[in-house]
């Protein structure tokens, strides 16, 4: 079947790793979705297991309408009743119309859940068993999918009941991780650490630590005889994967908390120390991935920061240094050349990765 990952737009890069790490082959990419070919089987591993990713759906139709009775038929042709059980519950969750006839969302999505309903025959609705439905339009071509995932995104991991201010979410602290080129093995540091996300999704990578949660998927019925799976967790032999600094020692212990409810409290290390009280570190012995503050995270007065940053290039020489930024003159302001930069939606905000 057809699966299509979701994630921040600008990001695809790091999900087309880690599917392809996984032997899936990757059929289409556009902004903030990934399309793929994978087996009914694999959609409890690819929740598990992703890091970058999400959301995990099922590609059900695509087709053109321009007419409500053309998105009637076009939906209820699709083959629902392989996934969709008679008795289940449809939930349009996300209705997005882009330059197409159709523009009423709330008409969309009646039709929509009628002509599914229609096509499975539904007799009655059991509240317990959900089937989330996403209706994409553009240029009158309808594109419906059922998530896999549930209401929560994969973002949602379970370890950050607190955070600091600003936090970078969970699977964009991954993603950035996988994109700079770790490789698993050399110590990751965070110099700007804040409530641990990004040191802390590193040791989740490099440990194959899982999603444990609940997904939507799970109470359908043609998973009842199917089990969770995910790759690992693994041993690694390195004492610290992973550290992070940050001046605010009252956030580290947020931090520490994170680290500990994530099951890698061992294998991340958390230093109370501000930036400009760091000393170098061994060339080529670190991977630099951060988020330096901006924007709510930048007191006022404090612009001169992005100057200072230069000093990264001096405590960590010949290091790899991947960092976040909304600074689209960034290399300008620090007078050093990335080697790679692409820009990714950061809760809504266009922000800059630079990679040196």
């Amino acid at each position: 079947m057809e699966l299509v990952a979701l994630c921040s737009s600008g990001l695809e890069g790091a999900v087309c790793i880690e599917l392809r790490r996984l032997g899936l082959k990757i059929e289409k990419v556009t902004a903030g979705h990934i399309h793929f070919h994978g087996q009914l089987w694999d959609i409890p591993m690819l929740n598990s297991s992703l890091y970058s990713a999400d959301r995990i759906m099922i590609h059900m139709k695509t087709f053109t309408a321009t007419t409500f009775d053309e998105l009637y038929e076009g939906t209820k042709s699709a083959d629902w009743q392989e996934i969709v059980h008679r008795n289940g519950t449809i939930l349009v969750e996300k209705v997005k119309v882009r330059n197409s006839r159709l523009s009423a969302t709330g008409a969309i999505a009646s039709v929509v859940k009628k002509a599914i309903y229609d096509s499975i025959k539904s007799t009655k609705e059991t509240d317990d068993i959900e089937y989330p439905i996403y209706i994409y339009i553009k240029n009158n071509i309808v594109t419906l999918m059922i998530d896999t995932t549930g209401r929560e995104g994969l973002s949602k991991r379970g370890y950050r009941i607190k955070t600091s201010k600003a936090p970078l979410r969970e699977t964009i602290a991954a993603a950035l991780i996988l994109m700079s080129g770790w490789d698993e093995k050399t110590l990751l540091i965070d110099p700007f650490c804040g409530s641990g996300t990004i040191p802390i999704e590193a040791a989740r990578i490099a440990m194959r630590i899982p999603n444990l949660r609940n997904f939507s998927f799970e109470k359908w019925q043609i998973f009842q005889n199917l089990q969770k799976q995910a790759i690992g967790p693994r041993e690694i032999q390195s004492l610290t994967i992973s550290m992070g600094f940050d001046k605010d020692c009252e956030v580290l212990k947020v931090a520490n908390e994170n680290a500990h409810r994530a099951k890698v409290s061992e294998k991340v290390i958390f230093k109370c120390k501000s930036f400009d009280k760091l000393s170098p570190f061994t060339p080529r012995q670190a991977h630099v991935v951060t988020n330096p503050p901006f924007g709510m995270r930048l007191k006022e007065g404090d612009s001169h920061f992005y100057k200072d940053l230069s000093r990264l290039f001096y405590l960590f020489e010949n290091c790899r240094i991947c960092l976040i930024t909304p600074k689209e003159n960034f290399e300008d302001m620090v007078k050093k050349r990335a080697t790679k930069r692409f820009k990714f939606q950061n809760s809504g905000i266009w922000t800059w990765c630079y990679i040196f």
